[in-house]
């Protein structure tokens, strides 16, 4: 599914999904380059919340620049399907093996980004 398929198929929950999906579709609708970190101004990312079957445990990981507890996830580095990022980046913070409990996108946000260096870049 591609970028824009993903981002129209989905049914917002609440007014700040609505919101942030009319914001995502109309940078796409723009044509601007929204899956590689060159886009200065915005870029997608996928995330995922790894539970338990039971879903009463969560695994989180540790965020370095946030000093804080997290969810996995990380940048589409040019990957168009989102779900794919998001078992990559499960994978690869946590080493589990990791399945999909559903097919849809589960939830939208737009974030912002405290400025931070990484890898000796701003």
């Amino acid at each position: 599914m591609t970028l824009l398929e993903t981002i129209s198929a989905y049914a917002p929950e609440n007014e700040q999904e609505t919101v942030d999906r009319l914001v995502m579709l109309a940078a796409i609708g723009r044509g601007e380059k929204l899956l590689t970190r060159d886009n200065l101004i915005m870029h997608f990312t996928a995330s995922a919340w790894i539970t338990n079957p039971a879903r009463t445990k969560v695994l989180m990981v540790y965020h370095n620049i946030y000093d804080s507890w997290a969810w996995t996830g990380g940048h589409a580095d040019g990957e168009e399907d989102l779900r794919a990022v998001a078992l990559r980046e499960a994978t690869e913070e946590t080493g589990a093996r990791v399945r999909l409990a559903r097919p849809e996108v589960f939830s939208l946000e737009t974030l912002t980004v405290n400025p931070h260096m990484k890898r000796g870049r701003y």
